[in-house]
C-alpha cells in the first residue's frame, strides 16, 4: 500500500496512558445528576418554596434522592477544577490563564447572572400564575435583594473566587506551589481535616442560616453559609492532591473496596440520620447533622472517584462527547429542563413515569443542542477570523 493512499486511511487513536479519563468522565457524570436533580426537585413531596415548577405528583422518594445527591456533586466538581486549575496556571502564567478564565468563566458568569437569571426565575410566577406580571415589571424587581438569585451560575462565580484566592497564593508563594518531585500518601490527619474543618463551617454557619439557605453576598456571590467552607475545602484539596502527585500511577491511589465500602455504609447513616432528626433545632443535632454530612460527603468523593477509575477509565467516543459538552449542558439545562417540566405539570399521570421522561428528554435535549446547534455556531464563528487572516495574508 502506497504512503499517499494509506495517510487517507482513518488513523487509530493515540491512547495517552497517562490521561485520567476517569476524572472527565467522573465530571461529566455529577453534570448529568445536576439535570437529574434540578428535575427531581420539581417532583419532591416538600419543594423548596423558591423552585422554578413545582408538578402536580410527588413522591417522598425524590427528597430522599435531593437530599442525597446534593451533598456530594459539588464538592466533586470543585475538587476536579481545583486538582487542574494550578498545573495550568504554573504551565500558562497569570495573564494568560485569566484571560482564558475571563472568557471561559468570568464572562459566562456575569451574562448568566445579569440576562438568564432574571428569565429563569420568571418561571416561577409564569408557572404558578392564571395571568403571570409582565417580564419586564418582574425585571425591575429581580435585582431587589428580596428577589435576587443567580441561578445555578453561582458556581461560576464561586469558582472564579476560588481561581482568584489560588491566583494570590501562587503570586506570594510560587514555591509552595510546585508539584512535589516524589509522591506523597495522606495521613490520617489530612482525612481528620477534611472531615472536621468543613463539619466545623458547617456548623458555625448553621447557627446563623438555615442548612439549605442561600445567600447573595453584595451581587457578587450567591452562596449557601454552610456549604461554602466545604466547597473552598475540597477545592483546596484537588489542588493539594495534585501537588502530592495523587491519583498518578506512581502516587496515592484510593483503594476501591475500602472507599467503596466507606461509601455504601456513609450513606445509610446519612440517610437514616437526616429521617430520624429531621429537626435540626437542638444545638447537639446541629452539630452531629454537620459531622455526618462531612464524612459522608468525604466517603462518597472517593467512592465515586474509585468506582470511576476503577470502572469507567475510558475515551470511548461517547464519553468524549458527553464530556467536551459538559459545560454547555450545565450552562442551558434549565433553559430545556423547565419548559419540558411547565408542559407535563398539570398532566395526570404517574409520577416515576413523568419524572423518567422529563429527566431523560432534558439530558438528550441539553446534549443535542450543546453538540450540534451551540458547538457548531462556536467553531463557525473561531473559524472566521482565521479566514479573514488568510484572504488578507
Amino acid at each position: 500500500m502506497s504512503k499517499g493512499f494509506q495517510g487517507k486511511l482513518p488513523q487509530p487513536r493515540a491512547e495517552n496512558t497517562d490521561r485520567m479519563y476517569y476524572l472527565d468522565n467522573l465530571r461529566t457524570f455529577v453534570i448529568v445528576m445536576v439535570v437529574v436533580m434540578h428535575t427531581s426537585i420539581g417532583y419532591m413531596a416538600k419543594p423548596p418554596e423558591w423552585w422554578y415548577v413545582i408538578d402536580i405528583k410527588n413522591n417522598m422518594l425524590f427528597d430522599l434522592l435531593v437530599m442525597v445527591v446534593d451533598v456530594f456533586i459539588m464538592p466533586i466538581m470543585f475538587l476536579i477544577a481545583g486538582y487542574f486549575a494550578l498545573p495550568v496556571l504554573i504551565k500558562k502564567g497569570t495573564a494568560e490563564f485569566w484571560r482564558s478564565k475571563f472568557s471561559r468563566i468570568v464572562v459566562p458568569w456575569v451574562i448568566g447572572v445579569l440576562l438568564f437569571a432574571p428569565l429563569i426565575t420568571y418561571v416561577i410566577p409564569f408557572s404558578r400564575m392564571d395571568i403571570p406580571p409582565s417580564y419586564m415589571s418582574f425585571w425591575a424587581n429581580f435585582f431587589q435583594p428580596p428577589f435576587f438569585n443567580q441561578a445555578h451560575y453561582w458556581f461560576l462565580g464561586v469558582l472564579a473566587w476560588f481561581f482568584a484566592l489560588l491566583t494570590v497564593v501562587y503570586h506570594f508563594s510560587p514555591s509552595f506551589c510546585q508539584r512535589k518531585t516524589s509522591p506523597s500518601s495522606p495521613s490520617i490527619g489530612t482525612f481528620l481535616f477534611i472531615c472536621l474543618v468543613p463539619a466545623i463551617a458547617f456548623f458555625v454557619a448553621n447557627l446563623y442560616f438555615h442548612s439549605d439557605e442561600w445567600v447573595s453576598v453584595a451581587y457578587i456571590a450567591h452562596i449557601q453559609p454552610t456549604r461554602i467552607g466545604l466547597y473552598l475545602c475540597y477545592f483546596g484539596l484537588g489542588v493539594h492532591a495534585w501537588r502530592n502527585l495523587w491519583f498518578t500511577k506512581a502516587g496515592y491511589n484510593p483503594e476501591f473496596g475500602r472507599w467503596f465500602f466507606a461509601f455504601v455504609v456513609m450513606l445509610a447513616i446519612f440517610t437514616a440520620y437526616r429521617i430520624v432528626f429531621s429537626d435540626t433545632t437542638p444545638l447537639l443535632l446541629k452539630a452531629g447533622h454537620a459531622l455526618v454530612h462531612s464524612i459522608f460527603n468525604l466517603a462518597a468523593t472517593f467512592g465515586f472517584m474509585v468506582l470511576f477509575r476503577d470502572f469507567f477509565n475510558s475515551d470511548a467516543y461517547l464519553w468524549r462527547r458527553l464530556s467536551a459538552n459538559s459545560y454547555t449542558i450545565y450552562y442551558i439545562n434549565y433553559f430545556i429542563l423547565l419548559p419540558i417540566a411547565c408542559l407535563v405539570q398539570k398532566l395526570e399521570a404517574p409520577v416515576w413515569i413523568k419524572f423518567v421522561s422529563v429527566s431523560t428528554l432534558a439530558v438528550v435535549l441539553c446534549y443535542l443542542v450543546s453538540e450540534y446547534i451551540i458547538g457548531r455556531v462556536i467553531s463557525i464563528s473561531r473559524k472566521k477570523p482565521a479566514q479573514i487572516l488568510d484572504h488578507s495574508s
